[in-house]
């Protein structure tokens, strides 16, 4: 026993390698005890050696097969090696074993960094499982889920060959398949890829103009329609079929599906009325009607905080208005809550709170939008009350319905403008605001605000678009020049159109990798804004000093780039110094492609 302690010690200690020895020499002399197994593996794995882990945690499996922390000690050892696809069945068994032990989150996350280059039935299986419940964000599995469709050989043929009629015209590709996991990805996500687009405009053409329609296939295409906002291009042909559809004033179930292929179906009665009694269309009547009329009703009964007087705050209230942004219907669940302390004990570790409420915290998101990031911060931290405010209520109304439908009552929401919040008297433990300020006409004159309503202490999260990242895309950026709703959706389609017509080697080409390009609103938001102001790194740096806030940590898109800053500039174990940042992104430019998105805190 005293070595085993000892053992514990040195583990403490980082003396990981010196441990094992340890933990090696009493397996050997225990050679029936599951747990000396384990500890062999951990002490291993951190020296390491995961491969001699992985015999370790078998071992330990192999005298107890129910032993659950051995097995996700397993899965962990497993992914540092690359192992992913048996990892995640690991893991799934794991919580099998122990359901209440967080490792179905660790399956998740495992899962979502899998690609397929081959069919697997067991993962298929599994995902088919995962997407019938509602408190996944199913949309990171996306990426997973849609490898598996395109590992059969079928429909990679398929999609290759829309892309090639997409792009080059001749001969259409095949129907969509009957695939019970593209089936789900179509109704519950949506499918961020060029050449499956390519084939559900492909589908959604023959099923207007040849028929053929199978309900199996077309509720979901119309159900990824709904999700993209119609941004799909559309022919001349098509619309001229399409019109006596829109005029009709009865129509058949398949002439109603037809309709709500290709537009809102709460704007042309007929074709609402033709598909209500029918339970496959369900999903269908209540994402155009029921659920519009929820969030108009949630939406108008929000109290506004601040009029909104600026000129650029009522153009971008307009656009958010027509297309509220961004359009989602999953949110992660599996958060395990904390406290606010302990969120930032594990971020921050060195730093302290002293002038911030650690036990009831209250948190301002200055800008939710459809209030995605507002839910889970709810969710996220223990006694935390959250304050989230937008300029248009229909986004906030889209927000109050998820949130009520998910269950989340430590969140009001209100309609603002940044630029008058100052006139408020709660001042806020947390402040964040993602991808707001740079849509503003001075971006340092509501971060002036938001500074203002931050408490002594208090921590601030920013996001901000960066220079060099969209420098990339620029040649993309647009106005919208139509006025009327149908016009500028139009409008959008065509120039979408354009993007996908691209060369494959054109730089620009990268938005083709964005979640945001594959919906109305998203697209617009990203490449057609009423306003967009981009930053570099010292200009963030020269901000945030004339704000009096500090620097405190930047996030990034992997853990890699953080491991690169470190090795690049050792000095500053915090990674937190503007020119360096600067100095790392010029040699690598996508590093923050999406935002930069970093913690000040104030003096």
């Amino acid at each position: 026993m005293a070595r085993l302690r000892d053992a514990s010690q040195l583990m403490r200690q980082g003396r990981a390698a010196e441990a094992a020895a340890i933990f090696a020499a009493a397996a050997k002399a225990n050679p029936r005890q599951p747990e000396l197994q384990n500890n062999l593996g951990v002490a291993m794995k951190a020296a390491g050696k995961p491969k001699e882990a992985v015999q370790a945690y078998r071992r330990a499996l192999k005298l107890a097969p129910g032993y659950a922390v051995a097995e996700a000690n397993l899965a962990r050892a497993l992914l540092q090696l690359g192992e992913g696809a048996t990892a995640v069945r690991h893991f799934e068994s794991a919580h099998r074993k122990t359901p209440d032990a967080g490792y179905f989150s660790e399956m998740l996350d495992a899962l979502a960094g899998l690609r397929f280059e081959k069919p697997d039935a067991a993962l298929r299986a599994l995902l088919l499982a995962v997407f019938q419940r509602r408190d996944i964000d199913l949309q990171r599995l996306v990426p997973a889920a849609l490898s598996l469709v395109l590992a059969n050989r079928a429909v990679a043929r398929g999609a290759d060959a829309a892309w090639h009629w997409y792009r080059e015209g001749g001969a259409p590709p095949p129907p969509l398949p009957e695939d019970g996991l593209l089936s789900a990805l179509l109704t519950w996500t949506t499918l961020p890829d060029p050449r499956l687009e390519a084939w559900m405009i492909a589908e959604r053409r023959r099923l207007l103009l040849a028929g053929g329609m199978k309900l199996s296939t077309a509720v979901p295409l119309a159900l990824q329609a709904m999700a993209s906002e119609f941004a799909w291009i559309e022919t001349k042909e098509e619309r001229d079929a399409l019109a006596p559809l829109l005029a009709a004033e009865r129509l058949a179930p398949e002439e109603g599906l037809l309709v709500a292929l290709y537009r809102d179906l709460a704007v042309f009665p007929a074709a609402l009325e033709a598909l209500r009694g029918n339970d496959v269309c369900r999903l269908i009547r209540e994402r155009a009607v029921v659920e519009p009329e929820e969030e108009r009703a949630l939406g108008a009964a929000l109290p506004s905080l601040t009029p909104i007087a600026d000129a650029t705050s009522e153009k971008v209230r307009e656009q958010y208005e027509l297309h509220p942004y961004p359009r989602w219907r999953s949110v992660d669940g599996q958060i395990r809550r904390k406290k606010l302390d302990a969120h930032l004990r594990d971020r921050f570790p060195a730093m302290r709170f002293d002038g911030i409420d650690l036990e009831a915290p209250r948190l301002l998101v200055a800008g939710c939008g459809t209030g995605r990031h507002a839910i889970q911060t709810a969710a996220r931290y223990e006694g935390v009350e959250v304050t989230a405010v937008d300029l248009s209520r229909r986004s906030l109304g889209y927000a109050a319905r998820m949130a009520q439908a998910l269950g989340r009552t430590n969140i009001r929401f209100a309609q603002a403008d940044i630029l008058g919040l100052g006139a408020l008297e709660e001042r806020f433990d947390v402040i964040e605001c993602s991808g707001v300020l740079h849509h503003m006409a001075d971006p340092m004159a509501g971060w002036q605000v938001l500074r203002g309503l931050l408490k002594p202490g208090g921590l601030m999260r920013v996001a901000l678009y960066s220079e060099i990242a969209r420098e990339r895309f620029a040649k993309l950026r647009a106005e919208i020049a139509a006025q009327a709703d149908e016009d500028i959706a139009a409008e959008i389609r065509a120039r979408r159109r354009d993007v996908l017509l691209l060369e494959e080697d054109d730089p620009a080409a990268i938005v083709w990798q964005t979640g945001d390009f594959y919906s109305l609103s998203g697209c617009r938001d990203l490449l057609f804004h009423r306003r967009e102001v981009r930053f570099n790194w010292p200009e963030i740096g020269a901000a945030a000093a004339e704000l009096s806030l500090k620097l405190v940590g930047v996030e990034t898109a992997s853990p890699t780039l953080r491991e690169v800053y470190l090795k690049r500039f050792p000095d500053d174990p915090s990674a937190t110094d503007p020119a360096n940042w600067d100095a790392l992104e010029r040699d690598n430019p996508d590093s923050f492609l999406a935002m930069y998105q970093f913690w000040c805190q104030a003096a």
